[in-house]
């Protein structure tokens, strides 16, 4: 009994034996985990996975603004337009307080009416002054004439009175005639000479002329040297000839001269034999006084009035001047007035007005709006974080979404990346980057500007389309980097390096 009790032991228990078997649907759960693993390395190292930039974006114009500038200063009446506005070109945008102007044309036009007034008075008076001093003159002439006919009257009874001896009279009165015929006969001789000298001219010119016609048919040969120099002499002959007789004309002039001078001592030994014979002057001397005296009042009259008038012309003048410079004040303040309206520039949407309330002052020059041309092409502004540009290149393409266009019923835009600022740019206080900005992150100080050119101004396909505009914001996603999923899962890792 013994033995057969120990060849019945029991075989030793191992611990997985306690272990309960694996059930169906957990080796159908393993080998689904092994499968879906070897499935996706070989998907993963295909599949692409695109890296982006996200960034806030709005639409903006390219290109340069119209800026609107106040062409005067002053005080803002009306304010016409509102931010966003659609504009054209001349339509009045704000309106300026033009009472000051309008004043100070009523009293430019006032102060000109008053000139041309004092002008036509100064014209008047001028016109009478001439008159004065045209009547003025003809009685001074007149008066003049009759002392003249009254000196000659008592010269006439002066000389009858004073012939007393007719010998001293009639011996000058006959060297008088001598003198005379002498110097009558060198005038005949001068102008038989002078004739003699014009024809001895014009026998030299015409020897000119023949030389001057020979002088080429002897330069081509046809003519014999001979020939061109004997009418060369001839010329040299007659200008010896117009020399002679110009000399002998000057000769006769100097007689003449010489015995106009005999005439005239001829003619004062007569005066002077008849002034012997004249008993008394007196008479003569008053009615050459009384001439003097005439001509000395009409030159005092005449010289008073031309004065007169000379002080009214001045006047006049400055008077014009004043004038003109009125004028041209009043031109001036005519073109203020027309400025008083502050007109667009161009055709276009009002998309900056610096004007806030009717009240406000502005300076000639100040910038009033800006005005986006309607004809400029939309682009797209992002605002980028300094950490991200390391990631951005130019030619990148771009899917942004459109806040006012929702993204299930229109779907993004596409566009390229074509501009990247060189430098930050710091936000404005008031400026629509600084908005965009406040939206990517309030911590940052500086961002950079991207330029996003889009492929379409219009989201959606068919009917279901949304218009882009300016203002416009959303969502821009730059794709900075396509790769495999399972190289990103790597890099990730910092298992791979970045390619």
């Amino acid at each position: 009994m013994i033995s057969n009790y120990e060849n019945q032991v029991l075989p030793p228990v191992q611990e997985n034996e306690f272990l309960p078997p694996i059930g169906r649907w957990i080796q159908f759960g393993g080998l689904f985990i092994v499968a879906t693993l070897a499935l996706a390395i070989p998907i993963g190292s295909v599949t692409k996975y695109k890296e982006t930039v996200k960034a806030q974006a709005s639409f903006r114009p390219a290109g340069e603004l119209r800026i609107v500038q106040a062409a005067t200063e002053g005080q803002v009446m009306k304010i016409s337009v509102e931010e966003n506005q659609v504009v054209k070109k001349g339509d009045g945008l704000a309106t300026i307080d033009d009472s000051r102007l309008q004043t100070k044309k009523s009293q430019l036009q006032s102060n000109i009416g008053q000139v041309q007034l004092q002008l036509v008075q100064i014209k008047a008076q001028i016109s009478a002054l001439n008159s004065q001093i045209q009547a003025e003159t003809n009685r001074s002439n007149r008066a003049i004439a009759s002392a003249e006919v009254e000196l000659d009257r008592r010269r006439r009874d002066y000389r009858d009175r004073k012939i007393t001896t007719v010998a001293e009279v009639s011996e000058a009165e006959a060297q008088l005639r001598q003198a005379q015929e002498q110097w009558y006969g060198a005038q005949a001789r001068l102008k038989s000479t002078q004739a003699n000298f014009k024809s001895t001219k014009a026998a030299l010119n015409a020897a000119r002329s023949k030389r001057n016609r020979y002088q080429p048919i002897a330069e081509v040969g046809a003519l014999s040297q001979d020939r061109f120099e004997e009418a060369q002499l001839i010329v040299q002959q007659q200008e010896q000839a117009v020399e002679a007789q110009k000399a002998l004309v000057e000769e006769q002039k100097q007689t003449i001269k010489q015995l106009q001078q005999g005439v005239k001592a001829a003619l004062a030994r007569l005066q002077r034999a008849k002034a012997a014979l004249n008993p008394s002057s007196s008479e003569v001397a008053i009615a050459s006084e009384r001439i003097a005296q005439e001509k000395a009042t009409g030159e005092a009259t005449l010289a008073r009035l031309n004065k007169e008038r000379e002080a009214l012309i001045q006047q006049r003048i400055e008077i014009s001047k004043h004038l003109e410079r009125d004028s041209r004040e009043l031109k001036q303040v005519e073109l203020d007035l027309s400025q008083t309206v502050i007109t667009a520039t161009a055709d276009g949407i009002v998309s900056k007005l610096n004007l806030r309330n009717p009240g406000q002052t502005v300076r000639s020059g100040e910038e009033i709006a800006q005005i986006v041309p309607g004809d400029a092409p939309l682009k797209i502004k992002a605002v980028v974080s300094p950490s991200d540009i390391g990631k951005l290149a130019e030619g990148q393409k771009v899917h942004m979404r459109v806040s006012a266009c929702p993204y299930p019923d229109y779907g993004t835009l596409k566009g390229l990346v074509s501009q990247i600022s060189e430098d930050t740019i710091k936000p404005q206080s008031n400026g629509a980057r600084a908005s965009a900005l406040s939206q990517k992150g309030r911590g940052a100080s500086a961002f950079y500007e991207v330029t996003i050119s889009p492929e379409s101004h219009v989201l959606g396909k068919g009917k279901n389309q949304c218009s882009l505009q300016l203002g416009m914001e959303g969502r821009a996603d730059i794709i900075s980097r396509e790769e495999t999923v399972l190289r990103f899962l790597l890099r990730k890792a910092r298992l791979v390096t970045d390619l």
